[in-house]
């Protein structure tokens, strides 16, 4: 059965053509070796052999080659320097240029003669004149004109404010005492650079008073610098992040001046505090110099340096009675004017000045002093450094 069946099945076709064989009635033609290299046959060139004459010939022109070399890296002659060559040139051109005056020559004892002699006698007398009588000195005029005000001179005063500031000189230190009496504490202003604390622009602090008129302007604790702390402006809250390196200064709504140095207190709850309490401005820097007329421990580390030696420009706040502030200012950082004042210096001023209770603000480029329309004082870098704020007194409440 398996057999039928195979032989029932159809034959595979095969789907692959095949070709008939190639055949070859002769061999393919070959080429030798030997062929192609007979095609190309190598060729000799060789140098044509030289003769006696040749050489010598030969030997002569290298001989003369080296002479020729040697003279060329000989050492030169002595070349005259540019005055002898100056003076041969300027020599050989005034013989082409100069010429002879027109008629004869003066004679000794000729009236002609004679005028040039006393000519030539008069000059030399005056340069001998000249050469004598000494040049005068030269004074030099001083490069910074060093502000100075008389006593009595830097007054304001109404019945709403008085304002009396005096320049005073100690240890070196050139600064200014402001005394200022006001009858509200609404005239205890503030104010930001581009007029609002979000700004995010400084401004000298004479650009941003002349905006309000106020009578006195200080700069005040650059609070958008240091981006933390609890900062009441003008009875509003503007920042409510308590922060432990600086001290804060709180004028209440009676316009009374104190501090909080313990910053250890929850975020929020300092500033919730205040707020409630309507206190009118607070700043944040330091350190507390004065409290209830006596001098206070200065802190060994703190945001600035409060030891001895750190002589800096200086601007601070005491109170010295109910609406009664004493502002000073310490110049500093020029030479032949005033060197500036440590902290501890700027600590015996004010215990000085008689007050119950100083604190310390932002200094050295920062300071400034704002009169009736003029800066008074003379910052560090010869020119008003731009802030964030400023403290204002101001002549209605």
């Amino acid at each position: 059965m398996r057999q039928k069946k195979r032989q029932e099945q159809p034959e595979a076709v095969d789907q692959f053509r095949r070709t008939s064989f190639r055949r070859y009635t002769k061999a393919p033609r070959t080429e030798s070796r030997i062929s192609h290299e007979s095609r190309f046959r190598k060729r000799y060139f060789d140098l044509p052999q030289m003769g006696v004459g040749m050489r010598v010939l030969y030997a002569a022109a290298c001989l003369l080659l080296v002479i020729v070399f040697c003279n060329g890296s000989a050492p030169l002659a002595d070349v005259p320097d540019v005055q002898e060559r100056f003076s041969d040139w300027a020599a050989v051109r005034n013989e082409k240029l100069v010429k002879d005056l027109p008629g004869a020559t003066p004679q000794p004892g000729t009236q002609l003669y004679e005028t040039i002699q006393m000519d030539k006698a008069q000059q030399e007398q005056q340069e001998e004149i000249l050469n004598a009588t000494p040049a005068p000195e030269a004074t030099a005029e001083p490069k910074t004109k060093f502000k100075h005000y008389e006593p009595g001179e830097l007054v304001y005063n109404t019945d709403r404010l008085k304002v009396s500031i005096e320049q005073k000189q100690k240890d070196g230190m050139t600064y200014f005492v402001a005394d200022v009496q006001l009858t509200d504490v609404s005239q205890f202003k503030t104010a930001f650079a581009g007029d609002d604390f979000r700004s995010g622009i400084y401004e000298a602090v004479s650009d941003i008073a002349e905006r309000y008129s106020p009578v006195i302007a200080i700069n005040a604790d650059f609070c958008r610098y240091h981006r933390e702390g609890v900062i009441i402006r003008n009875g509003e809250l503007l920042r409510a992040q308590n922060i432990k390196k600086h001290h804060l200064l709180v004028v209440d709504k009676d316009g009374n001046l104190s501090a909080q140095t313990d910053r250890s207190g929850k975020q929020g709850l300092v500033a919730n505090r205040l707020e409630q309490a309507d206190t009118w401005q607070t700043f944040e820097f330091g350190p507390v110099l004065v409290e209830n007329g006596e001098p206070v421990d200065l802190p060994k580390s703190f945001y600035i340096n409060c030891g001895e030696g750190y002589d800096n420009p200086r601007t601070a706040i005491g109170q010295k009675g109910p609406l009664h502030y004493i502002i000073i200012v310490v110049d500093g950082r020029r030479e032949g004017y005033s060197t500036g004042a440590s902290v501890p210096q700027v600590q015996q001023l004010f215990l000085d000045e008689g007050v119950d209770f100083a604190f310390n603000l932002d200094g050295g480029g920062s300071t400034t002093l704002y009169f009736l329309g003029e800066v008074i004082n003379m910052p560090s870098g010869g020119k008003e450094r731009s802030v964030s704020d400023v403290i204002m007194f101001m002549p209605n409440p």
